[in-house]
């Protein structure tokens, strides 16, 4: 429908995309039949796939400068833009000024039921417009739904300081646990995302059932906690933390995983 031949970039493990990777797949072939127009480059900040890494305003920069270089337009997938934003102390805007466009999703870690935003200029919000309503796309008496993101807004920073502080609390737990099961690295946390890795005999996808799973000892003892872990890949599972869950919680968390590697390692014994 758009149109759109993608070219994918090496990513960095701190979710920056390989510069010189970058430049390398722009097409100077074109108007040769043969060649797409290289038009635009798109970044993502925070990072999801990398655990919610925060690109640095010094690289939001670089990526602006080849960006003019070739007379190319930036798109930055701000889902998690004001988690960035917060953990590296800046208003968004710091972000921003250096893309032509902008989305922010109101509904992660944010924390409002729904929603999304698209931030740009003028003319590119209405040609967004033409083109949602093309595609089936509108809603009426939105109200309801935009007053819970204005909320969510207005009390972002204070909400996502705590989330990050959380994330990062567990991982310093789950580094001092020690376990050959599963890792944590406290230095990959810039936001509200861990990732645990799993390079021993525990898959992702047993992890997260048991995870999940409220143990008939656990029932007994009501203190039963269900922890939903996302795989990414079978040695690699993602947790996230939102306005919903507190400090209590993430302590619940840790003593589920404990409980669960520890049945593991009384196996091995």
């Amino acid at each position: 429908v758009a149109g759109v031949f993608p070219r994918p970039v090496r990513t960095l493990k701190d979710g920056r995309l390989d510069l010189q990777d970058l430049e390398s797949k722009i097409q100077h072939g074109y108007p040769d039949v043969h060649f797409a127009q290289t038009q635009l480059i798109c970044l993502e900040n925070t990072h999801n796939r990398m655990g919610g890494r925060v690109l640095p305003l010094s690289y939001m920069k670089e990526v602006r400068d080849i960006a003019d270089r070739y007379g190319l337009k930036v798109h930055l997938d701000g889902a998690r833009l004001i988690n960035a934003a917060v953990s590296l102390g800046v208003e968004p805007a710091e972000i921003v000024k250096y893309c032509d466009s902008v989305s922010l999703c109101l509904s992660k870690g944010l924390g409002a039921p729904m929603g999304s935003l698209l931030g740009g200029t003028a003319e590119f919000i209405a040609d967004a417009r033409r083109i949602r309503k093309l595609l089936g796309g509108g809603m009426r008496q939105a109200g309801v739904m935009a007053a819970p993101g204005l909320v969510a807004l207005k009390n972002a920073r204070e909400n996502l300081k705590l989330d990050h502080q959380n994330a990062k609390a567990f991982a310093n737990a789950v580094q001092e646990l020690g376990s050959p099961l599963c890792l944590a690295d406290p230095a990959d946390v810039d936001s509200n995302i861990v990732l645990l890795s799993l390079p021993g005999r525990l898959m992702g996808e047993e992890l997260c059932e048991k995870l999940g799973a409220v143990t008939p000892e656990e029932q007994e003892n009501g203190r039963g906690v269900t922890l939903k872990a996302f795989i990414f890949s079978p040695r690699l599972v993602r947790l996230v933390w939102h306005r919903d869950v507190s400090a209590q919680d993430t302590q619940w968390a840790l003593e589920k995983l404990k409980s669960v590697l520890g049945k593991y390692n009384n196996e091995d014994a």
